[in-house]
């Protein structure tokens, strides 16, 4: 995050793909903002996440994207998001997790979880199924 925001930057990342991915800190790194990027066909910014690990229910991984998660949204609830890119203010945000696998169960219930309480502060979460 220590970059400015570049759009060339950006744009080399779109699509994201699992050969891009390996750039990326991952979920496993809970303390770090993988991606923002700007999505122009919804004007939305998202903040993404990889998982790039295949999924399973060992409680370490189920952690680490509940952390992972949370930072996200204390990022941008406590303004980081619009202090590192003012850009983004008055845009609608969501945080998207891309992964190489589904995710299992247990973690579709985290990420349900989730989705919810981030859409009170208006905030769509998804899941991108990377190719």
């Amino acid at each position: 995050m220590a970059d400015r925001w570049d759009p060339e930057r950006l744009r080399q990342h779109l699509p994201l793909s699992l050969d891009r991915s390996a750039d990326l800190a991952g979920v496993h790194e809970p303390n770090v903002i993988d991606l923002v990027t700007h999505d122009p066909s919804r004007d939305e910014y998202k903040l993404v996440m990889v998982e790039g690990r295949p999924w399973s229910d060992a409680p370490e991984q189920l952690a680490q994207l509940s952390e992972k998660i949370n930072n996200y949204a204390m990022f941008v609830l406590n303004e980081g998001l619009l202090r590192a890119y003012p850009e983004t203010a008055g845009h609608p945000l969501c945080v998207q997790l891309d992964c190489a696998t589904p995710p299992t169960a247990e973690a579709q219930k985290l990420i349900n979880l989730a989705s919810q309480r981030l859409l009170d502060y208006g905030i769509r979460f998804i899941v991108n199924l990377l190719e």
